[in-house]
């Protein structure tokens, strides 16, 4: 697995006590000494005529990063979570999805960066 591309999660709801198995953008993977290893990654949803959500970036080549549907990334929906709930990589985002994510990113954490 590697930044950009699409895995199959157990991602969770903002109660932090439920989730769903959905696609999601993977962002950073961190492995620590202690044998703890983590996947930080950003919410994938078909539902694209909801109201848009700052940092949300419509995804323009879903079908070739092996999405079922149009699809968009919301960042302001990012989990870090254990390596043990992807259950599989499904595709990766197209150079020019991630580089729009990657835009949106900035402008949306520009305080951080």
């Amino acid at each position: 697995m590697k930044p950009g591309d699409i895995i199959l999660i157990r991602f969770p709801f903002s109660d932090a006590i439920s989730s769903k198995k959905r696609p999601a953008l993977l962002l950073q993977e961190t492995k620590l000494s202690a044998g703890l290893h983590l996947l930080t990654v950003a919410m994938i949803t078909s539902r694209i005529e909801n109201p848009h959500l700052k940092g949300d970036v419509l995804l323009i080549d879903w079908e070739g990063a092996k999405l079922l549907h149009p699809s968009l990334v919301r960042l302001a929906k990012i989990a870090t979570v254990d390596h043990d709930l992807a259950e599989k990589v499904l595709g990766s985002l197209s150079d020019k999805d991630l580089k729009m994510v990657k835009k949106n990113f900035r402008l949306m954490f520009h305080e951080w960066i």
